[in-house]
């Protein structure tokens, strides 16, 4: 039988095809055309809000306990000063021939979504070590928003100069990116607790503040039901997939307790998963 690891790397290819399709349709056939990349970000928005907080948010207070709601937050925060803080943010369509930039620019933005890229990595990566089925579920939630991802980078790559050849590589670069931040959290094994707090922050993120409002912006009902199709698609993943039961409401994480240990902060009596 494959191993876990080895599953994961066969799924992260996948998605970092979904980045490379994104790029090529807006490299062949989506320039100047956001619609339908605005009614996916609306379906990508509904299963990743659902996915993170029916799924993710419970399995990272699991393994981790109350203090994961501070690194959710945090998760959240992370993402917003990496699109917003360290590298200028673009959302699909929003680039255009008269938008004024420099290559370098473009080079910024690359380097702020493959920040996030490697994150996705990371999360596909602690979510299958948490369960299998949970894996799958945070899998088609990345799936579906890497494809107006690779959209978004071609897009920018395209009016800033770097021809159809620049953006596909651009889409390229942030496939790669995630594969890293898989490989760096099988190998360096960080407690899955924070991993999917960050995971939920990053998740709630993205699909709020980058998916909805670029769905949100296509007039009439189009838009909404996109939202809900992406909402019923998790509903049906998370019922056809089974869920393991845990015995109790908190779990402990033997690896995020060796984290506390090595901090100097040791147990903490009297806390739900640091016991």
């Amino acid at each position: 039988m494959a191993s876990p690891d080895f599953i994961v790397y066969v799924l992260i290819s996948l998605a970092c095809l979904a980045t490379l399709f994104g790029g090529w349709l807006v490299v062949r056939f989506l320039q100047d055309r956001a619609s339908t990349m605005r009614y996916l970000s609306g379906l990508a928005a509904g299963y990743l809000v659902a996915s993170t907080i029916v799924r993710v948010i419970p399995e990272s207070l699991h393994y981790g306990g109350d203090l994961m709601a501070f690194w959710i937050l945090g998760g959240f925060l992370l993402v917003h000063v990496i699109e917003h803080g360290i590298t200028p943010h673009f959302h699909y369509g929003e680039e255009s021939r008269d938008h004024f930039g420099t290559r370098m620019t473009g080079i910024m933005a690359l380097t702020g979504l493959s920040m996030h890229s490697f994150l996705d990595g990371m999360s596909i990566m602690a979510a299958m070590h948490a369960e299998f089925t949970l894996g799958l579920l945070v899998f088609i939630g990345i799936l579906l928003h890497r494809i107006p991802e690779g959209g978004t980078i071609s897009s920018i790559f395209l009016v800033r100069g770097f021809g159809s050849k620049g953006a596909l590589y651009a889409a390229g670069a942030l496939a790669a990116t995630a594969l890293l931040g898989a490989f760096c959290q099988g190998t360096l094994k960080i407690p899955l607790g924070p991993v999917l707090a960050i995971s939920a922050g990053l998740g709630l993120y993205v699909a709020c503040a980058d998916l909805l409002p670029q769905a949100q912006k296509e007039m009439g009902w189009k838009s909404t039901a996109s939202l809900l199709m992406g909402i019923l698609l998790f509903m049906a993943a998370n019922s056809l997939l089974p869920h393991e039961q845990h015995d109790h409401q908190y779990g402990n994480d033997v690896h995020f307790e060796e984290f506390n240990a090595e901090m100097g902060h040791g147990a903490h009596n009297g806390t739900p998963g640091f016991n």
